[in-house]
């Protein structure tokens, strides 16, 4: 199917902007190497770029920085979002998880997602990093298509 095609039979927002459906947005966020995890602290939203791993509908990432460890720890609300755009062709999609962090303590958990988790892109021992896990609450998605 072409994306002229495709565009006719997804549905359309009010922007204009196409709808992804479910499956879409799993197929983005397991083809996508990075994405950005925003949490608030301090008051503030922070916005951190992460290396991360789907697990069925949750979205997991390695990590040794303190305030994701936080952020899970207090159960925070935190958003996940992976995206592309191609500014020659003007098209372009963004996917957007919104739930809950936990850390990943349960030692099968650990072992099972250490054996399909791409590279960490931070240096540092995998072994000595924290787990994250976003129990997605929603998923959303939006694209570009001219």
């Amino acid at each position: 199917m072409t994306a002229d095609q495709n565009a006719a039979v997804a549905p359309i927002d009010h922007t204009g902007l196409q709808v992804l459906g479910l499956e879409e947005c799993l197929t983005h966020l397991g083809d996508s190497p990075m994405g950005r995890v925003a949490f608030p602290l301090d008051g503030e939203i922070v916005v951190l770029p992460v290396n991360h791993t789907l697990d069925g509908t949750d979205v997991c990432f390695r990590t040794l920085g303190d305030s994701k460890i936080q952020a899970a720890i207090d159960r925070e609300r935190v958003a996940f979002q992976v995206d592309a755009f191609d500014a020659r062709a003007r098209s372009g999609w963004s996917v957007l998880v919104q739930g809950t962090a936990v850390i990943v303590d349960d030692a099968d958990d650990i072992h099972r997602l250490e054996e399909f988790a791409r590279r960490p892109w931070v240096p540092g021992d995998p072994g000595a990093m924290t787990w994250i896990r976003v129990r997605s609450q929603s998923i959303t998605g939006r694209a570009l298509v001219r």
